[in-house]
């Protein structure tokens, strides 16, 4: 409770001046019970008229008053509730952003967005209304109580004994609803992968493709028949008990009533007006003391939400900025990349996936690695561009650790193509300026054709405007492909990662992907993931992995004359540039 409380420390200007308002309102809304007590007992037994206008004149004022204040105070905690809502998006976000490619590569997308839509979105009316609320209603309740005592203290006390009995009760209730709470965001994250998974493209062409839209359907309705059911749990947690106190409540005035005629005297002091003011009073007390209640209620349900969001920002960050970043610009830079001694372990595997890893890629080389299924290539590759960290050893760049630059440095240096390509559902056009938000019409071009797709996308009906479609569906592998490249282009990075850019092409889409991509290269220092030896014989140097360790390294004529593994590949892919490298060394 402690830590939620911290999220409205920022705006405690703010609440304070909410507190004031609502303070001032329920005083002044004291007034009517007081004015009508005198309007009982004086005004009209007295016919004065002046007395009675007056008092009605005080009511109106009051009403007025309160009702203006009680939107501005609405308006002002709303303010800061949504406020609050988008800091805390923006902070699961941003950790979010932070975390290693391991991460999202245990963690389902739909979980993500379950935490960030569900859970957040689930707080938004405590977090809006509670603080406010718990404030108007108590601030109500103390009044109110004072006003009671004042009046008539023995009345008060009546009144006032079963509100512990109600206290403890709704504790009850807000613990049983609590773990319904925890329950029900498990299952509407569920809910929410499945939709993200099976109403993707991808998903949709999964099923219709092997018949099973059906079976997904019945899933679905199994899960959202779950859902269904817990969410009817959660809404009648604790009612008939809610309603045994609502009802205590109803009755309290005519036991007020009887309690008066029975135990109060003639000779008490006690007046119409008095008990017609106490028991319109007690109206207002409970109101506000049964809001308060359920408010507790709601923070104790809602604190399963908390928890959720609480433990993905408690995520510890794998890539984190360096505390004393070195400062490195970008027309200083020449592009020699080293792994030094490199070794990293995936956090649930059992064995290092990369060994000892010590090679040198000079300035404006070409490095290629190969190898069979799991020996570390595209790892190697992305440890080059900081989407993992070594667990031992260093990758540095001019001499510099990689962990010693701003990420936003590594990621202008290194610029990665792989054999995913994902584009997102906009034109042509904003997909390519995403890598260079400033780039201007004229530089899209250029990348384009120097990507090798610019003449396809001006024979499209809308050009450049043209939509891609979700994750590009829209165009095939090559398409897609030569539009990364673009979007690499643009963004001129002086160091390439290719992983396995050409492997799902046919002959004829590989060679005009290669053609950009060979333009891509020209003056800069690239490691290529290879998966076939059209790319790989023309490497100044190629690093053979075998276990995650390097086993072989040399140029092409080198390691064939050596006769080792690397050659054995060779003779399996048929020595050609243009064969698949064997089953064996596919990535």
């Amino acid at each position: 409770m402690g830590r939620v409380l911290a999220l409205f420390r920022p705006y405690r200007a703010r609440i304070a001046l909410v507190t004031s308002i609502i303070v001032v309102s329920a005083v002044v809304a004291l007034a009517s019970p007081l004015l009508l007590r005198e309007l009982l007992d004086h005004a009209i037994p007295d016919r004065d008229v002046t007395l009675v206008t007056l008092i009605a004149l005080g009511m109106i004022a009051v009403a007025v008053v309160t009702n203006t204040l009680g939107v501005v105070q609405t308006w002002m905690s709303n303010s800061v509730g949504q406020t609050l809502m988008h800091d805390l998006r923006v902070a699961v976000y941003g950790h979010l952003q932070r975390q290693s490619l391991g991460f999202f590569a245990r963690t389902r997308t739909g979980e993500v967005q379950s935490r960030i839509a569900n859970d957040i979105g689930g707080m938004q009316s405590v977090v809006t209304n509670t603080a406010t609320s718990i404030a108007q209603n108590a601030t109500t309740v103390a009044a109110t109580v004072v006003a009671l005592f004042l009046l008539d203290w023995r009345l008060a006390l009546f009144s006032l004994i079963i509100l512990p009995v109600f206290v403890r009760i709704a504790r009850k209730i807000g613990n049983e609803r609590r773990k319904i709470s925890t329950t029900r965001q498990k299952l509407l994250s569920e809910l929410s992968v499945q939709i993200e998974e099976s109403l993707s493209v991808s998903g949709i062409l999964l099923g219709k493709t092997t018949g099973s839209s059906g079976v997904l359907t019945q899933q679905f309705a199994a899960r959202s028949d779950e859902v269904a059911d817990v969410e009817l749990k959660a809404m009648m947690a604790g009612k008939w008990r809610m309603a045994s106190m609502q009802i205590s409540f109803a009755i309290m005035p005519a036991l007020v009533y009887w309690f008066a005629g029975i135990t109060i005297g003639n000779g008490s002091a006690l007046t119409v007006g008095t008990l017609v003011a106490f028991t319109t009073l007690q109206t207002q007390l409970f109101r506000p003391t049964m809001q308060l209640l359920s408010t507790g209620v709601e923070v104790q349900s809602s604190l399963a939400l908390f928890g959720r969001v609480f433990e993905y920002l408690d995520l510890p960050v794998d890539i984190d900025e360096p505390i004393a970043p070195t400062l490195l610009a970008r027309e200083d830079v020449w592009g020699h990349v080293r792994f030094e001694h490199v070794e990293f372990s995936y956090a649930d595997a059992s064995r290092p996936a990369l060994s000892d890893i010590d090679i040198d890629v000079p300035a404006g080389s070409t490095l290629a690695l190969v190898g069979s299924t799991g020996s570390g290539k595209t790892t190697l590759g992305y440890l080059a561009a900081r989407l993992h960290d070594p667990t031992h050893g260093r990758i540095t760049i001019d001499g510099i650790d990689i962990r010693d630059l701003p990420t936003a440095v590594v990621a202008d240096l290194v610029g990665v193509v792989s054999q995913e390509t994902y584009l997102f559902h906009a034109s042509i056009r904003d997909n390519l300026r995403f890598a260079k938000p400033d780039a201007t019409d004229a530089e899209i071009e250029r990348a384009a054709r120097i990507a090798q797709i610019h003449d396809f996308v001006v024979g499209l009906d809308d050009g450049y405007d043209t939509v891609v479609g979700e994750r590009g569906y829209r165009f095939s592998g090559g398409e897609k492909q030569r539009l990364a490249i673009a979007r690499t282009v643009l963004r001129n990075p002086p160091i390439l990662i290719l992983d396995e850019a050409t492997s799902a092409l046919d002959n004829s889409t590989e060679r005009a992907v290669q053609t950009a991509l060979d333009e891509l290269m020209v003056g800069r220092t690239t490691i290529i993931v290879a998966h076939r030896l059209s790319t790989v014989r023309a490497a100044d140097r190629i690093a053979v992995l075998d276990g995650g360790r390097v086993v072989e390294i040399g140029n092409h004529t080198e390691l064939v004359d050596k006769g080792g593994r690397y050659a054995d590949l060779v003779h399996a892919s048929g020595d050609s540039a243009h064969n698949d490298v064997s089953e064996s060394v596919a990535a």
